[in-house]
């Protein structure tokens, strides 16, 4: 895991990997002071910060939290992506979009479907600038937003594993209502990854599929009603396909459908919305009009 430094976009399942593998061996406590001199020492590409290493943290060590609800936050030992499978259903698979076209939609006609009027939503400009607030608040600031966690949150603030008040925690999301499967593996070109999200999409409702701006997709599947054991099957699914198994964080961010993500020395890019159904219905619907933002 500390053989070599994690490459661009690869540094956040980097942090989760190293450690899940110390989960055994040091408390959280000695297991963030190693985590902060490996990323001042191996990561040089970009900053890595406090919280990204305590989100980190958080996942690999949330069995041994305090006394709290637990929405199937034990640690899993996802399944390796299985290459013949992959193969397969990238050979087999029509999409049911292209992985490129946009919609045309910004947040303000999306974010009502996938979150009740009622609902308190996270969401940052930064990985660090985290704030909750309601749904209607929040629409009106949605397109220069980097990040939003898919589920409706329960409070203002909740405690953290450390016995500590913190606003985006585990614990302080009201129910798992929403699954992503991301796909980031640099050799998988974006209509590739629209092949796998369509597969994934036979098993549960595909809501939406937004482009992250980066090298991936991250695709919006809806299992409120699911239990956390059928919620758990279909995330393994979606790893034995290659989907990035932080994912299953509760808390965990995800790009803006229809949001900014800054790129040092560029412009800011869109976090484009290829792909909604607003039905929130099993299997694939029209795209959409395919108009450009």
């Amino acid at each position: 895991m500390l053989s070599e430094p994690p490459k661009p976009g690869e540094t956040h399942l980097w942090l989760s990997r190293v450690a899940g593998g110390l989960n055994r061996t040091l408390n959280p406590e000695q297991c963030f002071e190693y985590l902060q001199r490996c990323c001042d020492e191996f990561v040089t590409h970009r900053p890595v910060t406090d919280r990204e290493i305590q989100d980190a943290i958080d996942l690999a060590y949330s069995e041994q939290g305090h006394e709290q609800v637990n929405f199937g936050r034990r640690p899993i030992h996802w399944p390796e992506p299985d290459v013949t499978v992959i193969r397969k259903i990238l050979t087999d698979t029509t999409p049911c979009f292209d992985g490129e076209t946009s919609t045309g939609l910004n947040p303000g006609k999306v974010l009502p479907h996938l979150f009740d009027q009622k609902d308190l939503v996270c969401t940052g400009i930064a990985n660090d600038k985290e704030t909750i607030r309601p749904l209607a608040e929040v629409l009106p600031c949605t397109e220069r937003l980097q990040f939003i966690v898919p589920n409706p949150m329960s409070g203002l603030s909740g405690w953290n594993k450390s016995g500590k008040r913190s606003i985006r925690c585990q614990n302080n999301v009201l129910e798992r209502r929403h699954v992503v499967a991301e796909f980031d593996d640099s050799a998988l070109t974006k209509p590739m990854q629209a092949r796998l999200v369509t597969a994934l999409a036979q098993i549960a409702p595909l809501v939406m599929a937004v482009d992250s701006g980066g090298k991936s997709l991250h695709a919006w599947f809806h299992v409120e009603h699911w239990s956390s054991h059928d919620q758990a099957r279909f995330f393994a699914s979606a790893c034995l396909l290659g989907a990035d198994p932080t994912r299953w964080d509760i808390c965990g961010w995800v790009r803006m459908p229809g949001g900014l993500r800054p790129v040092d020395g560029r412009d800011p890019v869109r976090q484009r919305i290829l792909y909604f159904n607003s039905q929130d219905l099993g299997g694939c619907q029209q795209r959409g009009d395919g108009s450009g933002e």
